[in-house]
């Protein structure tokens, strides 16, 4: 009988996986940089995990995928438990009745499936809605940073990387391989987002 792999599947949502290159931030911290610097740099992933909205989104995205995977999972053992079940009657009932049982087996795991697809979706559009928000905070604090500051370009760092479906974008290396740490404006944009972006109103 063929094994049925899919049935084990899962929706996890991983806190790296999603590809967010931020190229360019007009951003500056007082502390680290300069006016006469035009060039900076801000580390994307430590700013999404240091601002209490990029904490805020992660708690939520952690709670929603938990929420629409326990939806499956009770199915999913159902579906296991029957599969060996299946497995043991091999050669104790008539090739026939085997068949129909597998027959009937398979009908449900494609239901199960189509469930499972279904959730995928619905986590990669709630992981899409969350990551804009904080992508627009970034922005907007890069910009009114970056003009006060007199910054031409702020490059990006470490990027985000959050999973938009059932598999993981191929992964990419860091833009920057240099950085001189008075061009690190991280710190300035954790404290303007936290300033200026309430954690708040995120729904289930």
């Amino acid at each position: 009988m063929r094994k049925v792999n899919s049935v084990s599947g899962h929706v996890f949502i991983q806190r790296s996986f999603f590809l967010v290159i931020i190229g360019l931030f007009l951003v500056a911290s007082p502390g680290f940089a300069m006016a006469k610097d035009v060039i900076g740099v801000v580390d994307v992933l430590r700013t999404f995990q240091s601002t209490d909205l990029g904490k805020s989104i992660q708690a939520h995205l952690s709670r929603f995928q938990k929420k629409r995977g326990d939806e499956v999972q009770g199915e999913r053992k159902q579906l296991q438990e029957e599969q060996k079940q299946i497995e043991q009657q091999v050669g104790v009932i008539s090739k026939d009745a085997l068949k129909a049982k597998e027959l009937a087996f398979q009908q449900k795991v494609q239901i199960y499936q189509k469930k499972l697809q279904k959730i995928q979706t619905q986590v990669a559009s709630e992981n899409a809605v969350e990551i804009r928000k904080f992508l627009d905070a970034l922005s907007h604090a890069s910009e009114a940073l970056g003009k006060k500051y007199g910054f031409q370009i702020i490059l990006s760092q470490h990027p985000i990387r959050i999973p938009m479906g059932p598999y993981p974008p191929p992964f990419q290396s860091s833009r920057i391989i240099y950085m001189n740490p008075k061009a690190d404006l991280t710190q300035s944009v954790i404290q303007y987002i936290n300033k200026h972006n309430s954690p708040g109103g995120t729904g289930e």
